[in-house]
């Protein structure tokens, strides 16, 4: 093997290892910030889904959280909108739905300050790139959020068998 490919595959190497350090760090922040706002992660992951995607049914946030729609989901919107979290409200368009929303002037408030200097710093380092560099990132991140999304809708449909073997 040439010097070239010795130190390609060394970056290889060293990248995926980054980042599965890095998926492991954020599963452990989202659990740090979870316990400090009184929450756990399938609270904050909900939290996360309505910031960024907005007001929906139900249905539709247990689906994008991997929830059941039935007891699971209601546990979890009972206990958010307890806290202040979240509120439901009656759908225009089917009366038989409730519409989940975020309450963003009350508890989440608390969230998005423990966030905020995450997102600073976070924000800084991306501002330490070229504009070539962040082409790349944004294509690499593209790309690796849609290997994490198909492999876990794999999972839970069971449709990819294991192939390492039995996990449990």
């Amino acid at each position: 093997m040439s010097r070239d490919r010795d130190e390609r595959a060394r970056l290889v190497s060293d990248l995926y290892g980054e980042e599965r350090t890095g998926a492991t760090r954020a599963v452990l922040f989202h659990a740090a910030v979870a316990a400090r706002a009184g929450l756990n992660i399938t609270d904050v992951s909900c939290l996360g889904v309505l910031d960024k995607e907005g007001p929906m049914s139900a249905g539709q946030l247990a689906e994008r959280v991997g929830l059941t729609r039935g007891g699971a989901i209601t546990a979890v919107l009972d206990r958010m909108e307890r806290a202040g979290f979240v509120r439901r409200r009656p759908d225009r368009t089917d009366r038989r739905r409730a519409i989940v929303e975020l309450v963003r002037d009350g508890t989440y408030r608390k969230v998005e300050l423990m966030l905020g200097e995450f997102g600073e710093a976070f924000l800084a380092l991306i501002e330490d790139y070229s504009d070539d560099q962040l082409e790349t990132l944004l294509d690499f991140s593209r790309r690796a959020n849609e290997i994490l999304h198909v492999q876990t809708v794999n999972l839970k449909s069971g449709s990819r068998p294991e192939k390492t073997g039995d996990l449990t």
